[in-house]
């Protein structure tokens, strides 16, 4: 017999890379079971039901990308240098994502913003933990003097993480790197312009 918790970091582990990929109108709970071996039974004494599931592997997927966009930015000292080791990460992951399928927020966000509300919500509340994440960053960057004061920073704010979703998606479309790169490039030049 299973360890319950065990089988529930099972179930979201497996089933991350199916929404992910598959999306969660397509992902089945039969597609579930064949991915971790375990029998619905298992998956109902773990979770409520699909919904569920999918806002527990969105979870789980987020903590594995945000923790990776994390390390980055710390890494860095500067806002500039923060909001350009973003831009890196993101060059590197957007043909080579830690997780099968691309972007979770993005595929998420596409397929649930008008028929999945818990989903939707999930996805609004992570994109503006997002957004006002980089707004402290160039807050910081405008007080510590790295930053020009005259930088409309909710403007800048919504230009640049659109830009970075919208980019993974042509990229991904694509199936290259080219569009992520061209985007990726104008930013740090308006980086480099807000930079003192």
């Amino acid at each position: 017999m299973r360890n319950p918790e065990i089988t529930r970091k099972l179930i979201i582990n497996e089933s991350l890379a199916l929404f992910n990929t598959k999306g969660y109108q397509a992902t089945s709970l039969s597609d579930i079971t064949e991915a971790t071996g375990v029998t619905k039974g298992a998956i109902y004494a773990n979770f409520s039901n699909k919904e569920e599931v999918a806002a527990a592997a969105f979870n789980h997927a987020v903590e594995i990308i945000l923790g990776r966009v994390r390390e980055c930015i710390r890494e860095a000292s500067t806002a500039p240098l923060k909001l350009k080791a973003v831009l890196q990460y993101y060059e590197k992951y957007v043909l080579n994502p830690p997780i099968p399928g691309g972007c979770p927020v993005l595929n998420l966000a596409v397929e649930a913003d008008d028929n999945n509300p818990l989903l939707r919500t999930k996805v609004v509340r992570l994109i503006t933990k997002i957004k006002d994440s980089l707004r402290q960053i160039i807050h910081r960057g405008i007080l510590e003097k790295q930053l020009r004061e005259d930088l409309d920073v909710d403007g800048f704010v919504m230009l640049y993480y659109g830009a970075i979703e919208g980019a993974i998606m042509v990229s991904r479309v694509e199936g290259d790197r080219d569009s992520f790169v061209s985007m990726s490039q104008f930013l740090t030049q308006l980086i480099d312009q807000y930079s003192l």
